[in-house]
């Protein structure tokens, strides 16, 4: 037969043991809310490190290319390079195959110069750096629906005009 003093013990050694694992389990949600967060800014600022780095190595490799010395590649001071230990790491850290150059050069000038700027070429290798995601797809067809549209519009402009010149 249980004795009330000793059942109201055991009771408090049960709750305040309860307690103790309530605030153990509180400072451990915290410490890894702390390292979740700590951790988010760290691949954060590993992140920006890395594109830092990868900028650094684009302006001295594009250093390289102008041969010039205008602040500008051409496509035949381009062409001159693909043979380059540093511009076949660089497309292949593009993901591109070095017979697709000459294309990412063009996609690269964006005024259509027949020359690539700095700007323009950090912001072409940007751009073009790692595979290409949904939303540019969409955006791919949307722009190519665009056009398709347009096309048809200016066909039908064409016929009616030929239709009233026979006329």
């Amino acid at each position: 037969k249980l004795h009330l003093p000793f059942a109201l013990f055991i009771f408090y050694v049960a709750l305040m043991v309860l307690c103790i694992l309530n605030v153990l389990l509180g400072i451990f949600c915290q410490c890894a809310i702390d390292t979740a967060n700590s951790d988010t800014e760290k691949v954060i600022q590993l992140q920006l490190e890395e594109k830092a780095n990868f900028i650094t190595a684009l302006e001295g490799l594009f250093a390289d290319w102008d041969d010039s010395g205008d602040g500008k590649c051409s496509l035949q001071e381009f062409k001159n390079h693909l043979e380059d230990e540093g511009t076949r790491v660089l497309l292949n850290a593009l993901d591109i195959e070095p017979r697709d150059a000459v294309a990412l050069f063009e996609l690269m000038d964006a005024d259509g110069s027949g020359e690539v700027d700095l700007h323009e070429f950090v912001t072409g290798c940007i751009t073009v750096r790692g595979g290409a995601k949904a939303v540019h797809m969409e955006k791919v067809a949307a722009t190519s629906q665009i056009v398709r549209d347009n096309l048809f519009l200016l066909d039908r402009k064409i016929d009616r005009l030929l239709k009233q010149s026979k006329k």
